[in-house]
């Protein structure tokens, strides 16, 4: 069988995938190598911005606070806001002078939403204006206030640092300042987190984008994009990291870049999907995906332009010695376009004319050795059953068991006239076992008690054809180096039947419980080149082994083993054949 390892057209195929696989991975590599840095650049602009924005926040923030801290400490108008026993016009002008101071400052820092004032001894509240919102709104922020200023617990927590609250469904981020020790009153600062994003409302983040404000837990804290989603939240393993990076939410890639502010307990980032920060590069795209693909497209043009050229008339050629080689001898090669292959087809098809008439001149020369052989291989036949057969028949005489005489005789007769009718043609299977039973009751004659045999015969296979004096060599050897006469009684089966395992064939054994043999005959009949050490040596299934090969050739099997716990078995597979009519 041919090896499919080492062909031409293989060799070719793994010599174009060893060059293309290598060029297009390394255009693949570099096209995303080349995303990569445009992207890192883009990123790294976005997280200057996000930081210094943060920066901004923080600063701003700061100055909100320590404007707080200086009214609590030096303005005259709140010492006198939390003082009981006020008039109503000093509690006015005192009320009003802090809010106008208030409303200056808020003019100047537009993040601040909204400024409170609340005194303890008066139990007044005061609130800045606030934009947008209606009475009902205001109701709640009211509330709120009230219960965190009147709750020491959430006082204590509101006085030291921006704290993260929610009033009416909005995030805010709360400072409120007072010093009880001196003066009951407070002073508060109430910014949505909706406007601390406001400097970066003006960034292009194209369709889905958005800039948002998230606590520690990645939790939004302003008003998400529709297309980001009301339950969008950001992975909070990441954020602390400060800088850029992608994560996948609801079957969209989005890249993220995040800044943390540790005072502040909030995280600013610029939210954009990653097919949207790519928009801009669509060209660039292109070029990556489309070029390794051209560039495969032209190597499979070329590849199929030198198979046409250069392989297939190497394959046609390699085709055309196969056919012959199978029988085939008709076969001729086409032209060729090109002049070598022209050269050489005609040359093959000039050596395939010559090789014909060469093959029928050695197959008819082959044909009549075969016949001469097959004809000296069948009058082989051992002269000593002959003379042993006479010997008892002369001592049957001499005891005068006439009977046993002619019977013996008759097989006798029957045994020798098949073997000079059989020749080199087919014989029945049932025609070569009624020989061997010829051969065995003559046997029996001879040794009597210690000799028994049995032949079965599958009524399936009784018409199968086989070459004559198949089976008949290997009974005689098993008489004649099995049988031993030292009481024990000789036993020899034939059997014949069609293969279970295999249809179309036919199983025949014969088997004996003699002496057997050794491993090293067993080797030496198994072995495929068998040949006898003299003439007079197993030269009958040498015999039947050529015979065999000549008919069958590959197609037919002889196994020799033992027979446990003594004895001789032969197996031979046969292709089953009928002749016509059968």
């Amino acid at each position: 069988m041919r090896s499919k390892k080492n062909t031409l057209g293989l060799r070719l195929i793994q010599l174009f995938a060893a060059i293309t696989i290598p060029l297009l991975a390394v255009l693949f590599a570099a096209g995303y190598y080349a995303k990569d840095v445009v992207l890192t650049q883009v990123s790294r602009s976005y997280q200057n911005l996000v930081n210094s924005n943060l920066k901004m926040m923080e600063s701003s923030l700061q100055d909100i606070t320590i404007n707080l801290v200086d009214i609590v400490d030096h303005d005259e108008n709140f010492q006198k806001f939390g003082r009981p026993g006020l008039t109503d016009s000093e509690y006015y002008f005192a009320r009003m002078g802090i809010m106008q101071r208030n409303q200056s400052y808020q003019a100047y820092y537009h993040t601040v939403d909204m400024f409170y004032l609340y005194s303890s001894p008066n139990d007044t509240l005061t609130l800045s204006n606030v934009l947008g919102t209606n009475e009902a709104y205001m109701d709640q922020v009211r509330a709120w206030i009230t219960g965190a200023v009147g709750n020491t617990d959430r006082l204590k927590r509101l006085q030291y640092k921006w704290s993260i609250v929610k009033i009416g469904g909005d995030y805010y981020l709360n400072r409120t300042v007072g010093n009880e020790l001196s003066n009951p009153a407070y002073i508060g600062a109430l910014i949505r987190m909706d406007s601390l994003r406001s400097p970066l409302g003006n960034l292009n983040l194209q369709s889905g984008g958005d800039v948002l404000i998230v606590d520690n837990d990645g939790k939004v804290l302003t008003g998400a994009s529709s297309t980001l989603g009301a339950d969008f939240r950001l992975p909070r393993e990441k954020l602390n990291q400060n800088s850029s990076f992608s994560f996948s939410e609801g079957g969209r890639k989005l890249v993220v870049v995040s800044s943390q502010s540790a005072a502040l307990g909030i995280n600013l980032a610029v939210v954009i999907p990653y097919s949207e920060l790519l928009r801009g590069l669509n060209a660039f795209q292109a070029v990556i995906y489309v070029l390794p693909f051209l560039i495969l497209l032209i190597l499979l043009i070329y590849l199929y332009y030198f198979r046409r050229m250069v392989i297939r008339p190497i394959l046609n050629l390699l085709g055309g010695i196969h056919r012959i080689r199978d029988g085939a001898m008709e076969t001729k090669l086409p032209d060729s376009n090109l002049v070598e292959f022209q050269a050489l087809n005609q040359a093959f098809n000039s050596m395939a004319v010559e090789i014909q008439d060469l093959k029928i001149d050695v197959y008819e020369e082959r044909l009549n050795a075969q016949k001469a052989e097959m004809k000296h291989l069948q009058t082989q036949i051992n002269p000593h059953f002959f003379l042993n057969t006479l010997n008892i028949i002369f001592q049957l005489a001499d005891l005068q068991r006439y009977e046993l005489v002619k019977k013996t005789v008759r097989h006798l007769v029957q045994y020798f006239r098949f073997m000079l009718q059989a020749k080199d043609s087919s014989i029945t299977l049932e025609q070569e076992l009624e020989h061997i039973r010829n051969y065995l009751e003559i046997q029996k004659m001879r040794y009597q008690q210690s000799f028994e045999f049995q032949i079965d015969l599958s009524e399936d296979i009784r018409h199968a054809c086989i070459p004559s004096l198949t089976v008949q060599p290997f009974v005689e050897n098993a008489m004649i180096h099995g049988i031993s006469l030292k009481g024990e009684v000789f036993r020899l089966s034939i059997a014949a039947s069609p293969d279970e395992d295999r249809p179309g064939w036919m199983v025949i054994e014969v088997a004996d419980n003699g002496k057997g043999a050794d491993d090293e005959q067993l080797r030496e009949l198994n072995a495929p080149d068998y040949q006898p050490a003299s003439e007079d040596r197993h030269i009958g299934i040498w015999n039947v082994k050529k015979r065999i090969a000549m008919r069958y050739r590959e197609r037919a099997s002889i196994g020799f083993s033992r027979v446990e716990p003594t004895g001789f078995r032969v197996r031979l597979m046969l292709p089953l054949e009928y002749t016509e009519g059968e």
